[in-house]
């Protein structure tokens, strides 16, 4: 997985601002839009919960308890094991029970049990969340499976027992002690839930600094813990003089900290918290570990049709929830897909969108990745939102083949074949696959599936037959496919040459800004309660979210 940073690649000038498997980013006009009648949302405060246990949780029906899992359930409770064992079993916790990954707003933590049998673990777990708008509460329990509690070259897709999604209460002081019923699976979970709204200012040292995950020319992305609620972030740090030095970069940034600001949506990572101070500008957004599809796609070849339907349902969700807001992704690929620990998309990387962006409305940026760029870009006609329905398609055809569907080593005979070459399908792929992709890949942009809106794809068969959107939102769709992941501070699915570096927020000399250039970062610190109002310059401070 990646946190990608401007200038993280260098151009090649003879792609025309297009590099292969990676952005360039070009300037756009920030400002704040919300479509008509949309509340703001927004809340500040410190969220609470506190996960005692659950009960009657039992496998789906037809799934037997791994052998594994049922050796150690046989055997008995730490506490009949000698003395030795039992310590080293309380270390181990008790892995043979069901653990719950409990989330919200995208903030993921994997609690193991501490007690109990399979149908009743206790867990006695306390954790605080930082919140920043209004969200959703979701606790899952797990039974791991055999292949990955032997610790075989296995990706988890361990079982889930039983799963319930609730809003908290998030306007006032809020305390409730209760068991929640199960909205998916079996059983119920007895939770403590309290809000308390408060509001503090943010500067570096909120933080400590674990590991290095990404750098760029402009800054570095890290591992960070908040010291007070102790929830993991991924903070981006990027030095202004560096952007204020190459023309259109500060609008970029602020255009990219908007979007992230604006949207709120399931399969989106979302933006927690930004500042700054004279020298650097601060974001941090939600750490999702679970890797890039990209690197999924890689290891495995190619997904079967359910798997890639439901990747390409979640973004179609993604993508909707953006254009709502008139805004235009413009880089839809693999590598700007994460999966988070339960195996949901969170779409990430929005240095490329387009604020503005009216349904009518076109622009002429040419931008993107070569393998993904519409034949609307190649030809020099303008596009509109539409060139995020060719890049859904061609992401499609790429999960379902392993490969992009018009690509060639050589970017030149690339966009030929783009602007030319007819669609090519394997004998073996269903007519409606076939189908939906010969209409999200039609040259002819006001002929192209979605060009009436990301509805008229919904009711596609391919989609409509086998989707419920209003369950899918609601992330009650079990994915096809989780990620194994340790815990929230494993970093195993990031670049080693990054996670070896020692993490420090590096010292900025002699980067003394003009107060013309300074003014240019006016609204980039993020204060949910005025998120619709503008802001005041403000260094090393913003309310907590």
């Amino acid at each position: 997985m990646s946190w990608k940073l401007s200038g993280s690649k260098k151009k090649d000038p003879k792609e025309n601002g297009v590099v292969s498997r990676s952005t360039t980013p070009m300037p756009s006009r920030p400002t704040t839009p919300r479509p008509a009648g949309e509340p703001a949302n927004f809340r500040s405060g410190m969220l609470t919960i506190v996960i005692f246990s659950g009960r009657g949780l039992s496998l789906p029906p037809g799934l037997t308890v791994p052998d594994v899992i049922q050796k150690a359930l046989d055997h008995g409770p730490a506490a009949r094991h000698p003395r030795s064992n039992r310590e080293s079993m309380q270390r181990k916790r008790y892995w043979w029970l069901p653990y719950v990954v409990l989330e919200f707003d995208k903030n993921e933590i994997l609690i193991d049990a501490l007690d109990g049998d399979l149908a009743s673990p206790s867990w006695n777990y306390r954790a605080h969340f930082d919140v920043s708008r209004t969200s959703n509460i979701s606790v899952s329990a797990y039974l791991r499976t055999a292949q990955c509690v032997q610790g075989k070259d296995d990706m988890g897709n361990d079982i889930l027992m039983g799963r319930v999604d609730l809003t908290p209460v998030l306007d006032t002081q809020h305390v409730s002690n209760q068991w929640y019923t199960a909205t998916a699976g079996s059983g119920s979970f007895h939770l403590q839930i309290a809000f308390k709204p408060s509001a503090q200012s943010l500067t570096i040292e909120a933080f400590d600094l674990l590991k290095v995950i990404g750098k760029g020319s402009f800054g570095k992305v890290m591992q960070v813990r908040k010291k007070d609620t102790q929830r993991i972030y991924a903070l981006k740090t990027i030095r202004k003089a560096h952007i204020a030095s190459r023309p259109g970069e500060i609008t970029h940034i602020l255009a990219e900290r908007t979007v992230l600001a604006l949207v709120n949506n399931p399969f989106i990572v979302p933006l927690k918290f930004s500042f700054q101070n004279p020298d650097k500008l601060y974001l941090i957004m939600s750490f999702v570990n679970g890797g890039e599809l990209f690197y999924h796609l890689q290891r495995e070849g190619k997904f079967d049709e359910n798997r890639s339907r439901f990747y390409a349902a979640e973004l179609l969700c993604a993508l909707e929830h953006l254009h709502g807001f008139n805004v235009v992704y413009r880089d839809l690929k693999p590598e700007n897909i994460l999966l988070d620990y339960t195996g949901h998309i969170a779409l990430c990387d929005f240095g490329l969108c387009k604020l503005n962006m009216s349904e009518t409305e076109k622009t002429n940026t040419f931008c993107g990745t070569p393998e993904y760029i519409a034949p609307e870009l190649l030809e020099s006609q303008g596009y509109t939102k539409t060139v995020d329905w060719w890049t859904l398609g061609v992401l499609l055809y790429e999960m379902m083949t392993g490969l992009p569907p018009f690509y060639d080593e050589n970017v030149n005979v690339m966009y030929q074949r783009i602007l030319r070459d007819p669609l090519v399908f394997p004998p073996d792929m269903s007519a409606d696959a076939k189908s939906v992709m010969t209409g999200l890949l039609q040259r002819d942009p006001n002929r192209r599936l979605g060009a009436n809106g990301g509805e008229e794809i919904k009711r596609h068969p391919f989609f409509a037959n086998w989707i419920d959107w209003n369950k899918l939102l609601a992330k009650k769709i079990q994915p096809p496919f989780k990620p194994s992941v340790e815990s929230v501070l494993d970093v195993a699915n990031f670049d080693q040459e990054f996670t070896s570096e020692a993490p420090q927020d590096s010292v900025v000399e002699d980067s003394q800004l003009s107060e013309t250039v300074q003014d240019q970062f006016r609204g980039f610190t993020y204060n949910p309660a005025n998120e619709h109002l503008s802001e005041s310059v403000s260094y090393g401070g913003v309310m907590s979210q």
